[in-house]
C-alpha cells in the first residue's frame, strides 16, 4: 500500500516537471504575416509625389544653325560707316594736236612777215602773216627802206598784202615758212589745231570706274605756272594693268601758250558723294565677278524650310581686325 501510494506521488510530481521541459512547437508563419508582407506599406503625400514617374521633359529649342560652308569664327559685328568720300587720280602725259587743217599759200608770191608765233591760239580774226604777189615782191625789194612806205601807198590799188588767217579757232602747231620765203600756188604755210588732247594715263591704281566728261587740271612739267583744264573724251584699260588706263584728255580753255609735244601732269577729278555707306575693302567678299556683304537682316514669315526677308540692317559681319605689322624692337617702326 505505501509503495502504491509513493509512486503516485512521483507521478504526480514529474507530471508538472514534463510540462515545463517539454519542447515548444514553433509556429509556423502566419498567412496574414505573409499577406502583410506582400502588402505595401502606407507612403506619405510628399514621398508618393516623389515616387511618381516623371513627365517628359520639354525638348530644348535648337539654336539656328550655321550653314557648314559658313565659319563664322573670327568673325564680330559691326555698324556700316556714313560719311563722305572722293576720288581722285594723278595723271600724265604728253599734248597732241587733233582735228587740224593745213594753210595753203593762194597764190605765188612771197611771205613778207609773220605775225603769230608758234604755239598761239588763232581766231578767224588774227593774221597770222601776210603775202604778196611776186610782181609786188620785186617792186618792194628794188625800193630802200626809205621809200618801201611810198611804194606801198603807190601801188595800193594794183598790190596789196594779202592777210593770212585760219578757218576756225585753234592752235597754231606748225609754221613751214619764213618771212621773205618764196612760195607757189597750193604751199603749205601753215597747220592749225582745232583740238589738244593730252594723251596720258593715270599713275596709281584707279579702283573707281571711269566716265566720259570728267575733268581735270594739267599743268606743264616744267613750267607749273601753264595751267590748262581738261574733260576726258575716251579711255581705255591697259590689258597688263586693268586698275591703270590709257586717257584721252580735251583742253577746253585753249590759250596760247600751249605746247605739242610736251609733257603735262595733273589731277583727274573721278567723283564725290556726301551721305555715303562706307566699307573697308578688306571687308568686301568677292565672288564669281560679283561682290557680297553677311549683314543683318529683318524677317517676316518663317517656316522650318525657309523665311522671308523684309529688310536689312547696317550691321554686318567682319573679319578681325590683324596686326598691321610687327613692331621693330629697336626703332619702333612698323617693318
Amino acid at each position: 500500500m505505501k509503495k502504491r501510494l509513493l509512486s503516485a506521488a512521483l507521478l504526480l510530481l514529474a507530471a508538472p516537471l514534463a510540462a515545463q521541459t517539454a519542447p515548444r512547437s514553433v509556429k509556423k508563419p502566419a498567412a496574414k504575416t505573409r499577406a502583410a508582407a506582400a502588402k505595401p506599406a502606407p507612403v506619405k503625400p510628399a514621398a508618393a509625389a516623389a515616387a511618381k514617374p516623371a513627365a517628359p521633359a520639354e525638348k530644348p529649342q535648337e539654336p539656328a544653325k550655321t550653314p557648314p560652308w559658313l565659319d563664322l569664327d573670327g568673325l564680330f559685328q559691326k555698324n556700316i560707316k556714313i560719311g563722305d568720300i572722293e576720288v581722285f587720280t594723278p595723271v600724265t602725259g604728253v599734248t597732241t594736236a587733233q582735228d587740224t587743217y593745213d594753210i595753203f599759200a593762194p597764190f605765188e608770191g612771197r611771205v613778207e612777215d609773220m605775225q603769230a608765233e608758234l604755239f598761239e591760239y588763232v581766231t578767224p580774226k588774227t593774221i597770222i602773216g601776210r603775202m604778196v604777189s611776186t610782181e609786188m615782191a620785186a617792186l618792194l625789194d628794188a625800193s630802200t627802206e626809205e621809200d618801201k612806205s611810198q611804194t606801198e601807198r603807190r601801188w595800193k590799188d594794183v598790190y596789196q598784202y594779202f592777210k593770212i588767217q585760219p578757218e576756225t579757232a585753234g592752235v597754231l602747231t606748225n609754221i613751214y615758212v619764213q618771212p621773205k620765203t618764196r612760195v607757189l600756188r597750193g604751199d603749205r604755210l601753215f597747220t592749225v589745231a582745232r583740238k589738244v588732247i593730252m594723251i596720258a594715263k593715270n599713275t596709281e591704281p584707279l579702283y573707281s570706274k571711269l566716265s566720259k566728261g570728267m575733268t581735270a587740271k594739267i599743268e606743264h612739267k616744267r613750267d607749273p605756272d601753264n595751267k590748262y583744264s581738261t574733260v576726258l573724251t575716251d579711255f581705255v584699260a591697259l590689258k597688263a594693268s586693268p586698275l591703270f588706263n590709257r586717257l584721252w584728255l580735251e583742253v577746253t580753255d585753249m590759250k596760247g601758250g600751249i605746247k605739242i609735244g610736251e609733257q603735262f601732269d595733273g589731277t583727274l577729278f573721278v567723283g564725290r558723294s556726301a551721305n555715303a555707306m562706307l566699307l573697308p575693302r578688306s571687308e568686301l567678299l568677292e565672288h564669281g565677278g560679283r561682290r557680297f556683304l553677311i549683314t543683318e537682316i529683318k524677317t517676316g514669315l518663317e517656316t522650318e524650310e525657309e523665311l522671308e526677308i523684309l529688310d536689312h540692317t547696317s550691321v554686318y559681319l567682319a573679319p578681325e581686325p590683324k596686326a598691321r605689322g610687327e613692331k621693330d624692337g629697336k626703332t619702333q617702326k612698323d617693318r
